[in-house]
């Protein structure tokens, strides 16, 4: 009997230090602060949005929280990883009673002495749009590590967009690369809300991909025609196909 109830209390104790170790703190905290954010009123949200930034940032200070899964908290922001599991990008939109939808991204990043460094990746793009991640790509330039983060946006006017943008790390440091694409810094490309863009990366074919529209000057909006282009990975970029 004696035995059975050190059995018992050892299990006890076993399963109250397995449960500690697998309630993820950071998860939860993040998690319910987004909640909140959500679920106040827009004018609560402004004044809540500086205090949600801070808190975010506090935890990607945290070299852990890169290898943090955040299973709850992706339910409520994207959370995007490369294939090689060295950049990982966080987007979430910012509440607000316009008609643009403002987006917030970071992402974090593993550099050559594995130490996690993070980013607000509006700070190392140069293209003015607000975008939302809805893919990240590990690809080689040069024999060199690069990355395609593929983007989606809208703002007013019936028109959404999507983004095709490559970085790398130089020295310790992720930044964006204009040499990517040989005609142009970045792709960017328009479309009515109607129609469709479909951007993707097939990683088989090392193929970048979208519908594009022709503008239409004297309307402001997009004319109907829609082509399929295409770009393919060299070794020095990417290249537009004909």
């Amino acid at each position: 009997m004696k035995q059975l109830k050190i059995l018992f209390f050892a299990f006890v104790i076993c399963n109250s230090t397995l449960a500690q170790e697998d309630y993820n703190y950071s998860d939860e905290l993040l998690t319910s602060t987004f909640k909140a954010y959500h679920q106040v009123d827009f004018e609560m949200s402004y004044s809540m949005i500086p205090f949600v930034k801070k808190r975010f940032l506090e935890h990607l200070k945290d070299s852990t929280s890169f290898t943090n899964p955040y299973d709850s908290l992706s339910k409520h922001i994207s959370i995007q990883y490369s294939l090689d599991s060295i950049v990982k990008t966080y987007t979430w939109e910012e509440r607000d009673t316009g008609c643009c939808h403002t987006s917030v991204i970071y992402a974090q990043y593993k550099t050559n002495d594995e130490s996690i460094k993070y980013i607000d990746l509006k700070d190392v793009d140069d293209g003015g749009q607000s975008i939302f991640i809805v893919g990240v790509h590990n690809i080689e330039i040069n024999n060199k590590p690069h990355y395609l983060i593929l983007g989606w946006g809208t703002c007013c006017g019936g028109q959404h967009y999507s983004t095709a943008k490559v970085y790398e790390i130089v020295n310790g440091e992720l930044q964006k690369s204009d040499t990517a694409f040989f005609e142009q810094d970045d792709i960017f490309t328009g479309a009515n809300r109607g129609q469709e863009i479909k951007i993707k990366y097939d990683t088989d074919k090392k193929l970048l991909s979208y519908f594009s529209y022709p503008e239409d000057e004297e309307t402001g909006f997009y004319k109907s025609e829609q082509t399929l282009t295409q770009w393919k990975l060299t070794k020095q970029g990417f290249k537009k196909e004909k």
